[in-house]
């Protein structure tokens, strides 16, 4: 029988035994376990909202992200490639997805009148009204699969560490370059 400390290490020791080396020395187990629970919550909890969002409102949770950025803009519009910062997606990524969305009537893509390589994307009053009819449930769902999975005092510790992991992490976009 394994004892719970063999259980928790096993993913290491897996990866050992494939690369022919230790892994443990290339990444702490503690590390190992809490990166593995992270991508597990985050994929139950991502694909579960996801399926609730599509069938409630036709929208993927991507859709979702592009649509709430443009929400909180002045005018309902972003520059693309201030778009695909905030919605953590690349520029193609986002591209196709506007395009996608703009086959449903929810946003427009222009091309800047006075630069003729910057191009906006702007939330239409369809747009508008589709993100305000999907966000309410989206955001019990979200309340239901995430919020109450811990007491408000763990709550603010994960956010607190999850920004602290965010900020070390974040990318340089090329204007800071």
């Amino acid at each position: 029988m394994a004892t719970a400390d063999q259980s928790q290490n096993a993913p290491l020791d897996d990866l050992s035994k494939i690369l022919g080396s230790d892994a443990h020395a290339l990444l702490d187990p503690a590390v190992a376990r809490a990166w593995i629970a992270f991508l597990t919550a985050y994929g139950r909890v991502t694909r579960a909202l996801s399926s609730e969002l599509m069938d409630a409102s036709g929208m993927s949770l991507a859709d979702f992200d592009v649509m709430a950025q443009l929400a909180r803009a002045e005018g309902y519009a972003l520059r693309m490639t201030e778009l695909a910062d905030a919605a953590l997606i690349s520029k193609s990524g986002l591209t196709r997805r506007i395009d996608r969305l703009a086959v449903n009537g929810w946003v427009t893509r222009r091309r800047c009148t006075e630069d003729g390589r910057v191009h906006w994307a702007t939330l239409t009053p369809l747009g508008v009204k589709a993100f305000r009819a999907a966000a309410p449930g989206h955001l019990r769902a979200v309340a239901e699969r995430f919020g109450a999975s811990l007491p408000a005092s763990e709550m603010d510790r994960l956010t607190r560490d999850l920004i602290m992991i965010a900020t070390k992490n974040k990318e340089r976009t090329r204007e800071a370059v």
